[in-house]
């Protein structure tokens, strides 16, 4: 069994006495070396992880081949960034317990006095700054980590035009504890070194640009659906025709805050016509192809869709990345509909909105679909054509049939 135990932010005073008399009965005791430290008297095996994720999960991996209670120590929340999804799925067999810490989220919105049950987060941490949202309309914490430093997010967003106000929190709870607030401007050029900090991005309802950005800053505010499959940037990607991407969206029924998720987003123009609908929501494109996932950013970036945020991988593998959903959008399985269908975060009466191209894959879905206990369940079948100009006639130009899939998640049984 691993139980994966939140240490929050690493500093003995901040441990309830739950979590010390929990890893008194862990046979085996596994975490960084400032993790370990907190727990001096414990009297069982204990092993340091390092920077190499596959040499730390060997060690899990052979302490569990001896029966062990292997106690797995994250900073913060498990829940929240953490190492808790590659364990899942490591060890998709074995018994994982989780027991909470405070996040480093839930302690900067605490320094800053601010209550975060509304707020968004993101993670830069070995991600691309392309992630982070244009534009801030609900306040929004970010890690940072690595080379994306708090002064490269603050001069990200001075140079796409926003100067907006930021407060940062280092090494939170630790006696060098750093807290600033000051705009992007400032802090882009701020010579404190910040790592590992997190960030609270407040919103600006209206963009502080500077003229040679404002054309971008002007653009982000629009909104249109059935956008003509020309305007993607595609290589050689398959992509939803208009025809069929407006038949999608409109069985979807986004609301402004849903959480979307588009599984096989492709190029990503499902993605961002969908974050139009959910402007005051996040739309989670899955994708596992390197291409697509680049043309994916850089579609997001063309359109200026800040409510979207790029998964890396495949369905359903990269599930434990997503919070509960009130609508999915798949556009590709890859051969695995069963076991995305079973493992999805849609919450009970959300809406899901399935494409084939094949009959096979469109009997499968409804099959599926009736056997999960979905309810109005919905099948169409359309065929567009369109009529293209060839000298002073126009010729039928036939697109692919595709069946369109939708329904209603029932009550468990």
């Amino acid at each position: 069994m691993i139980q994966v135990i939140g240490i929050g932010p690493g500093r003995p005073e901040w441990l309830p006495p739950a979590i010390n008399e929990l890893v008194k009965h862990c046979n085996v005791l596994i975490g960084g070396s400032r993790a370990l430290k907190l727990f001096p008297d414990f009297s069982g095996n204990q092993y340091c992880l390092s920077g190499d994720l596959n040499a730390s999960l060997s060690v899990i991996k052979n302490a569990l081949l001896e029966e062990n209670v292997v106690g797995v120590l994250v900073s913060g929340d498990p829940g929240f960034f953490s190492f808790l999804p590659r364990l899942k799925k490591e060890f998709p067999e074995e018994r994982i317990e989780v027991y909470p810490g405070i996040s480093s989220l839930q302690f900067a919105f605490a320094r800053a006095g601010l209550p975060w049950q509304e707020a968004s987060f993101v993670s830069v941490h070995g991600r691309e700054l392309s992630v982070l949202p244009e534009i801030i309309t609900r306040p929004t914490g970010v890690l940072t980590g690595g080379d994306n430093t708090p002064q490269k997010v603050a001069q990200f967003y001075w140079e796409q035009g926003y100067n907006l106000n930021i407060s940062v929190g280092n090494a939170l709870a630790y006696p060098e504890e750093v807290w600033l607030t000051m705009d992007a401007e400032h802090l882009a050029q701020e010579q404190t070194i910040l790592k590992n900090a997190i960030m609270i991005l407040y919103p600006t309802l209206v963009p502080q640009t500077r003229p040679e950005t404002r054309h971008n800053a002007e653009s982000a505010l629009g909104f249109r659906i059935g956008i003509p499959d020309q305007e993607f940037l595609r290589g050689k990607v398959p992509m939803t025709k208009s025809e069929i991407r407006v038949q999608v969206l409109a069985k979807a029924q986004i609301s402004r805050s849903d959480c979307v998720v588009d599984i096989g987003a492709g190029t990503g123009s499902i993605s961002i016509e969908a974050a139009g609908f959910a402007s005051e929501g996040v739309v989670y494109a899955i994708e596992h192809n390197p291409e697509a996932q680049a043309l994916i950013l850089a579609n997001q970036r063309k359109f200026h869709v800040p409510n979207l945020q790029l998964i890396l991988g495949a369905a359903p593998d990269v599930f434990g990345e997503l919070p509960p959903v009130n609508v999915c959008i798949i556009g590709g399985s890859n051969g695995r509909l069963q076991d995305i269908l079973l493992n999805l975060p849609l919450i009970e009466g959300g809406r899901i909105v399935m494409t084939a191209v094949t009959i096979e894959t469109m009997a499968q879905g409804l099959k599926l679909l009736k056997e999960l206990n979905y309810q109005d369940i919905d099948v169409v079948s359309i065929q567009a054509v369109r009529w293209q100009p060839v000298q002073t006639l126009h010729m039928a130009q036939a697109l692919n049939p595709v069946f369109i899939l939708s329904a209603r998640k029932g009550v468990i049984s």
